[in-house]
């Protein structure tokens, strides 16, 4: 726009060693590149910009200013640049990077093809920008981003025949040639979110109604973090958990993508996922950058054996206090692919409270393959005069420690061990050691190489780890045995035979929000027959 040609400051060529270089061609090209570039800069240029990323201004204007150019620079909010669409002479922009941090992929997606019909340069990773144009690029270009192949895909401007009939709220090019309708959007809060999908819009306006329901019930219970959505239309297969900070007014979304069948298209199934990350924030309200996206499925049940691997953003290392059942809680959307807390155990943990409120006078309680503690600080809350928390991950335990002193239980009263749960059980069982409530939040596999037996399987094995429990119960002690494989089935005889009582409570522990999937997780009350004699 400013006529400046590329590298116009570079001070030395390679080329001029070449004995074959015309040096007086090359000054005379570099004289009326000069001589356009001042002329270029009489011009009014206005830069209208969008990057949710931190210190995306900073590097824009410092690129600017290395380049030598001279441009009022905008920065906007995405939302915003609609408003300023009549003066587009044409887009440019790097999704090259979006990739690695789709929350935000989906978002940069739905604002892009509010401009279908420009003239655009995209520096991308795929050839989803194609559906969101609802255009093919006139020209491509396999270039080096790093490590990584991007490919620069150019747009032209389009006549309106050219494009694809979609929603006529989409804005118009400043050319009269390119005032053309964009692809297909979906209204939220009176304003147009581009989609890949036409049938997005389905997937919008149930969440926009059950979003509502659920606040209304949210507000009822004094709960702040609650699932909202979970798989209600079987096409688009996600949870959306809401996230709400206690000490700041912050809001987080956590998206999970449940793992498509063989049958669907995976193309298909990214392009809805891309929809779902679009229109989820707007939705409820949520900034694109406070949304974090799970796709594989959680281990859950205790850190031992989880994936501990990053979530898909890794740059944001916020850290956020929530509130639940009047205890705080630390959450990292982050440091790893569960935040800290499940929240589907909400009725369980004050279960747990009430359990140690009626304990016997020792009041003590043990936490299995605990995690973050959660349970351990509503036992706490509940009375426990002494309570001992177990887990292999020395991370999980710190992370429980801070869990505990936030909420004033810090003292040496409360320990904490990091072992291999099984053997350690195996070991309790030799002391005196014994405990009136016991909660044990099982994975259901593991190999893990730190585990002292070959592989743990809870279908296969948790006959012998209720057994373990039971023996770890002091006279009239209640254990809470849970596990979140579906097709989970306790041997019933063989617990039994062991002197051991078992009572399905499943269904006592699935809180509203969560009652669309009642088998998230299976839970049962453990306690111990009593001897004749007693």
């Amino acid at each position: 726009a400013l006529d400046v040609a590329p590298g116009i400051l570079r001070a030395r060529w390679g080329m001029t060693g070449w004995a074959g270089h015309d040096d007086d061609a090359w000054q005379d090209l570099l004289a009326e590149a000069d001589e356009r570039a001042e002329k270029g800069q009489e011009r009014q240029m206005t830069l209208y910009a969008a990057d949710p990323r931190p210190k995306a201004k900073e590097a824009v204007l410092y690129t600017l200013r290395a380049g030598g150019l001279k441009a009022d620079v905008q920065f906007l909010a995405a939302s915003e640049l609609l408003k300023h669409a009549e003066h587009f002479t044409g887009i440019v922009a790097d999704l090259s990077w979006t990739k690695e941090e789709p929350t935000l992929q989906g978002s940069a997606y739905s604002t892009l093809g509010l401009f279908a019909g420009q003239a655009s340069t995209l520096l991308t990773s795929d050839t989803n920008t194609d559906t969101v144009l609802r255009a093919t690029p006139s020209q491509t270009l396999s270039v080096y981003v790093g490590n990584s192949i991007a490919t620069m895909r150019s747009y032209p401007a389009a006549i309106a025949e050219e494009v694809e009939a979609g929603a006529s709220d989409a804005p118009a090019s400043n050319s009269e040639s390119t005032s053309v309708p964009a692809g297909p959007t979906v209204m939220v809060n009176n304003q147009p979110v581009s989609v890949l999908v036409p049938a997005s819009d389905q997937f919008a306006a149930r969440l926009a109604k059950v979003a509502k329901q659920r606040a209304k019930w949210a507000r009822k219970n004094d709960v702040s973090c609650y699932r909202v959505y979970d798989a209600d239309l079987p096409d688009y297969a996600v949870s959306i958990d809401i996230y709400k900070g206690a000490t700041k007014p912050t809001t987080w979304l956590q998206i999970s993508e449940y793992a498509a069948s063989k049958e669907i298209d995976p193309d298909l199934a990214k392009r809805r996922l891309l929809d779902v990350l679009a229109l989820a924030p707007r939705i409820l309200g949520v900034p694109s950058s406070n949304v974090n996206l799970r796709t594989r499925t959680r281990a859950k049940g205790g850190s031992q054996y989880s994936d501990e691997g990053s979530a898909v953003d890794n740059s944001r290392k916020e850290m956020l206090l929530i509130d639940e059942g009047g205890l705080l809680f630390e959450v990292n959307f982050a440091s790893r692919l569960d935040c800290g807390i499940f929240l589907d155990h909400r009725d369980t943990r004050a279960e747990i409270r009430e359990l140690m409120k009626s304990a016997g006078a020792a009041k003590s309680f043990l936490n299995l393959f605990a995690y973050t503690g959660t349970a351990t600080c509503y036992a706490a809350d509940g009375g426990a005069l002494h309570s001992t928390t177990v887990d292999l991950s020395k991370p999980s335990l710190e992370w429980a420690k801070r869990n505990m002193k936030r909420n004033g239980f810090d003292g040496e009263e409360h320990e904490f061990v990091q072992a291999d749960v099984l053997s350690w059980i195996t070991e309790m069982r030799h002391t005196k050691n014994r405990w009136n409530v016991i909660f044990c939040d099982v994975p259901t596999f593991s190999n893990s190489s730190r585990m002292k037996q070959s592989s743990f399987d809870v279908q296969r094995d948790h006959a012998e780890l209720i057994i373990g429990i039971s023996r770890l119960l002091t006279r009239g002690g209640v254990a809470i045995f849970s596990c979140n494989l579906r097709t989970f089935k306790p041997d019933v005889e063989k617990i039994q035979r062991a002197g051991v009582i078992i009572e399905d409570i499943t269904s006592e522990t699935i809180p509203e929000d969560f009652s669309r999937n009642q088998k998230i997780h299976h839970a049962y009350k453990i306690s111990r027959k009593p001897r004749e004699n007693e």
